[in-house]
């Protein structure tokens, strides 16, 4: 059950709840390690889909995998419950580095966060 409302951040993110997490268990912030699938889309185009493989998982506040994690998508994740799934349109200016977008072609993040642990590290 998703929200289905459209929320605009102040930077310019874009998302909309596909699936609301429970309210349960651990959150996203600083410093956990976060695992999500995630399919990422630039027009139609998907460039990368861990649905096909594993996981991601990172350290969130680090961006280890410079082509997928960038800061649109740990600002999307960040409101993020585990079990939910969340549409993110990034604008240009929080996409990742060396990603230039085409004009009016949307970088599209569907990201599912299966995971949140504390004191991992």
């Amino acid at each position: 059950k998703g929200s289905g409302e459209v929320v605009k951040t102040d930077s310019g993110l874009q998302y909309v709840d596909l699936v609301v997490g429970p309210p349960i268990g651990d959150t996203v912030g600083p410093g956990k390690l976060i695992g999500f699938n995630v399919r990422v889309e630039i027009g139609e185009k998907v460039i990368f889909d861990s649905y096909k493989e594993k996981p991601v998982a990172f350290k969130y506040g680090q961006r280890p995998f410079q082509n997928v994690v960038c800061e649109g998508l740990e600002e999307g994740l960040k409101s993020m419950r585990i079990g939910g799934k969340r549409k993110m349109t990034i604008p240009q200016e929080l996409a990742p580095p060396g990603v230039k977008l085409p004009p009016g072609v949307p970088l599209v993040y569907e990201v599912e966060l299966t995971e949140v642990l504390s004191n991992y590290f």
